[in-house]
Parts: structure tokens; C-alpha cells; sequence
């Protein structure tokens, strides 16, 4: 093949893969939030796509350097709002969940393990390929994202309507009562656990771990009568006995001892 042959082919796969990049492109494109858009996003998206603003310091002081890439997430966020703006026959909605799905890819590549939205973030990846009809991955990401922070409610709804599409209401009403022990208040939660049948009163809430305190070696706390004073070393001193267990906190009333928010 001749030195031109060999240009004309060249150029012929190239503008062959330009057509076909602009044929796959949806009308999720324009990845960029327009205006409108940004104002359903988080606060940090405005204040990440001007860098000369105060808020922009602010929040990459608040979150660190993976605050940099925080851009791809609300792009992300904003695609699979678009989504759901537009109908299940629509051509693009396809396309639009998976740019939403690449940029959550890029933010949990790019992003440290323990960056304070990485729970946030696998959940969001969770409803989009639930929004998908990918209920296997979508539940492997929901399930992630539920271990890292148990405290979204969103999560939860997301499980339980897979769930209740698969016709499986014990699991879903299963999943609805996990996510009120850890979220009490979630009024979403609330709603769908008396949907699926779920009892009142509501589970009980998990109660918190407690925090240890712990002291410097130049500390010298007073200890409380009664209490076991602090040991030099391991070999000066014999291990202190176990401490009793705390009685349970009381709740309700002295009439109604199991309805937790009723007025004295």
C-alpha cells in the first residue's frame, strides 16, 4: 500500500470513530449543570465550579484534596436527575444513567477510601443501576454503602422497592426496619414500614457505641469514689474486675412504658 493508501485509511478509521462517538453521545452531553439544575444540587457543586470563591476555599478546607474532584460527582448527581426527568422509552435515558455511572466510577477511583462521601456516593451508584433494571449490582452498592454509613435513609428506601418489584415484601419490609433502628426519624422510613405491614411501635432505635476517652501518659485524672484506680503498668497491678452493666435507659411513660415519644 502506498504512503497516501496508507494516510487515506488512517484518516477514513478516524473520521469512522468521530461519527460514531457523536452518534453515542445523549443529550447528557452537556455534562456541565446549567444554572436551574445547579440549585437541586448539594452546595458544594456551585461553590467547586468557582474557584475564586470564598465557598470554594471553604469547602476544599472541609473535605481536602478530594474536594477537587467533586465536580464529577455532581455531574453524576445532575445525570441521573435528568434521568429522571425523562420517560423509560426515552432513547437517551439510557445514556445519561451511564454518564452518571462513569463519573461515580471516576469519583471512587480517583477519591481516598476514607473521603467523607464515599457512602454517599456508592449509594447513588446503587440507584442509578437500580434505575438501570441492574438489581444485582444495584444491591451489591446499596449494600456497600449502608456498611460505610448506615445513617441514609435513601439507601434503605432503594432496597426495599427492589425488593417489593420482586414481590419479596418480607425481605423488603426486613430492610425498612433495619433502616428505622438507625434512622428513627426518617419519616420515609416510617411511611413505607406501616405500608408493608410493619407494627407498632417503631423498632427500636441502635443505640450509640459508647466513645472511650482516652487519656495522655502526662494525664493525671482524679478518680471517682469508688472507682479503680489507674494502673502503673501491666506488672504492678492485677486487671481490674469487669464493670456491671449499665441498666437500660428507661423510655415512655410510667402508664405506657413501650411508647417511646409520648409526653410524660
Amino acid at each position: 500500500m502506498t504512503e497516501k493508501g496508507r494516510a487515506m485509511k488512517t484518516l477514513t478509521k478516524l473520521m469512522l470513530g468521530l461519527t460514531g462517538l457523536v452518534m453515542a453521545l445523549p443529550a447528557a452531553a452537556e455534562w456541565k449543570p446549567s444554572p436551574a439544575e445547579m440549585t437541586t444540587l448539594p452546595p458544594y457543586c456551585a461553590a467547586r465550579f468557582d474557584e475564586k470563591s470564598e465557598a470554594f476555599k471553604s469547602w476544599r478546607d472541609s473535605m481536602g484534596s478530594d474536594f477537587m474532584h467533586v465536580h464529577h460527582y455532581c455531574a453524576g448527581l445532575n445525570f441521573v436527575n435528568r434521568a429522571r426527568g425523562m420517560g423509560s422509552s426515552n432513547k437517551d435515558r439510557q445514556g445519561t444513567l451511564e454518564a452518571a455511572l462513569r463519573n461515580f466510577d471516576y469519583m471512587l477511583a480517583h477519591t481516598h477510601p476514607d473521603f467523607s462521601l464515599r457512602p454517599e456516593i456508592l449509594m447513588n451508584r446503587g440507584i442509578a443501576l437500580s434505575m438501570m433494571k441492574r438489581s444485582g449490582e444495584a444491591v451489591g452498592d446499596l449494600m456497600k454503602a449502608i456498611e460505610a454509613d448506615p445513617k441514609q435513609p435513601r439507601a434503605y428506601m432503594t432496597l426495599a422497592d427492589m425488593y417489593s418489584q420482586q414481590k419479596n415484601r418480607a425481605k423488603a419490609l426486613e430492610t425498612v426496619t433495619e433502616g428505622l433502628r438507625h434512622n428513627p426519624d426518617a419519616k420515609s422510613l416510617q411511611r413505607r414500614y406501616t405500608e408493608l405491614g410493619g407494627k407498632l411501635p417503631y423498632p427500636a432505635p441502635v443505640e450509640p457505641a459508647p466513645v472511650a476517652v482516652q487519656v495522655g501518659p502526662d494525664a493525671a485524672p482524679t478518680p471517682d469514689a469508688g472507682s479503680t484506680p489507674p494502673v502503673e503498668s501491666a506488672d504492678s497491678a492485677p486487671p481490674s474486675p469487669a464493670e456491671a452493666p449499665a441498666a437500660p435507659p428507661k423510655i415512655g411513660s410510667p402508664t405506657n412504658p413501650y411508647c417511646r415519644f409520648c409526653p410524660d
